[in-house]
C-alpha cells in the first residue's frame, strides 16, 4: 500500500480519466479536486485498487459570526 497526493499520482501513474474510472466518479469531479487544490491523497492498495480520501479541517467552513 502506498499513498500519494492527487497531483502526484496523475504526474506518475496516469490521466483525469483513468483516475476517474478506478474510482467510480466522473472526470470533471477529478478535474475540480485537481483544480481547487484541495488535500486529496490516493492510496494504492497492494490488489491494484485505488482509495481516494481528502484531509479537512475541522469545521471544514468558517461561521460568518
Amino acid at each position: 500500500m502506498k499513498t500519494v497526493t492527487l497531483g502526484e499520482y496523475l504526474a506518475l501513474h496516469g490521466t483525469q480519466s483513468d483516475l476517474a474510472k478506478a474510482l467510480g466518479i466522473q472526470q470533471s469531479a477529478v478535474s475540480q479536486m485537481f483544480r481547487s487544490k484541495r488535500t486529496i491523497n490516493i492510496t494504492l492498495m497492494d490488489d491494484g485498487t485505488l482509495e481516494a480520501t481528502e484531509l479537512r479541517p475541522i469545521p471544514a467552513k468558517k461561521s460568518a459570526a
